[in-house]
Order: C-alpha cells, then structure tokens, then sequence
C-alpha cells in the first residue's frame, strides 16, 4: 500500500496539526505495534489509523454531529500484531440465500449468504460467514462485510462486533487482517443502524487486534 505523504490531506492536516491531539496519536499508534512487525506493513496500518483517527474530528466528514464530536476523544486500537493478518480459503455457496439480517436499533437489512472462510488463528482452526448486501452502495458494487464476535467482545471491543470490509474475487484465497478490524459507527453515535453479526459468527478466541471500545 503507498503511503501518501500527509500533505495530500489538506482538510485533516489543517485539522490535526491545529490540536495538540496530533502529537499524542502519533505517539499512540507508533508505539502500539509489536517488534516483529514489518516496518512497511507498520508504516500502512499506522497511516489508515491516522485517517481514521483524523476523519472522526473532521466537522464536514465526520461521522459524528458537532454534539457528539464535542465528547469524542479518540479511536482506541490494540498494537498492531502481524500473526492476526491471516489466509483464508473461500468457500462458496452454490446457492446464495437471502434473509434478513438484524441491525442495531431493532432494525434489519436483506443480505446474501456468500459464502464461508476457513482460516487459522494462533494454531486453531475458524470459519466464518461472508455477507453481500443485496443493495450496494454506489461505488461499492463488489463489497463484501464480515462482521463477527470473539471473547473480548463486551470487555475490550464493542460488545455487537466488528467488521472487516472485502471484496467479491474470483481467487480460492482472502487475506484477513484483523489488525483493520474496526467498530459500527453506531458504536459512537445512535444515529446510525448496524449489522449484528450472525450467531455463526461468534470466534471462540479473544482477538485482541484491530480496534478497541471504551464506553463514553
């Protein structure tokens, strides 16, 4: 993944370089990695928390409304571990199956069963089901969603899961990178209404990667 120099964000780096916070994520997602972790690889997860970190104080792109920006403080991650990036075979169902997949707020979506992904995980074995929305969004034609729990979620991650976004490929193979792992943006505000994750989506494993959840 290149690495665009900051410079590139006008909006965010007026933004940042304006609050003292900049200084003090920058602290945060550099020292929040492990020392094996390949320099390049550290260098492209720690710019998206950047952006991440960067778009929630933004007062035009932000998910939040200005009431709900006045509390924000911060996105939370775990350090960045280089053994929760991991291969998965894709399974695919000959018949994709629709049903009705329950959001936040007692409200839910149509979605496809895609299919399934096998994987290993600190030497054990998971699957995983994949999900297509049956309605796009514009641009995102080929996106797939894998939204899961694990044990650390309630404790150290939001307690309704969270999400890894894909895409649809014709190859037997996906890279699941946990370390991208990321929270609804219900999470943060009650406006919005999210996808629950599926019971077939419960990992029987706390993964302590990607980002964290501290109740505000």
């Amino acid at each position: 993944m290149e690495i665009r120099p900051l410079k590139m964000y006008s909006i965010q780096e007026k933004l940042i370089f304006s609050n003292w916070k900049f200084f003090f994520l920058l602290g945060i997602i550099f020292t929040a990695c492990t020392p094996a972790v390949n320099e390049a690889y550290l260098r492209s997860i720690a710019a998206e928390r950047m952006q991440e970190q960067a778009l929630f104080i933004d007062p035009v792109n932000s998910p939040l409304d200005s009431i709900e920006r006045q509390s924000f403080t911060r996105l939370n991650y775990f350090p960045i571990d280089e053994s929760f990036k991991v291969n998965a075979f894709v399974q695919r169902f000959e018949k994709t199956d629709t049903f009705s997949l329950p959001h936040s707020n007692e409200m839910s979506k149509p979605y496809k069963k895609y299919g399934m992904v096998h994987f290993q995980l600190k030497g054990k074995l998971f699957e995983l089901m994949l999900l297509e929305p049956v309605k796009h969004k514009a641009g995102h034609e080929n996106s797939l969603l894998l939204c899961f729990t694990d044990l650390s979620s309630g404790i150290s991650t939001y307690p309704n899961g969270r999400y890894l976004d894909l895409e649809i490929s014709n190859a037997d193979s996906i890279e699941l990178d946990f370390n991208k792992a990321y929270n609804p943006y219900c999470a943060y505000s009650k406006r919005y209404h999210c996808p629950i994750p599926p019971a077939t989506n419960k990992l029987a494993i706390a993964v302590e990667a990607g980002m964290q959840y501290k109740a505000h």
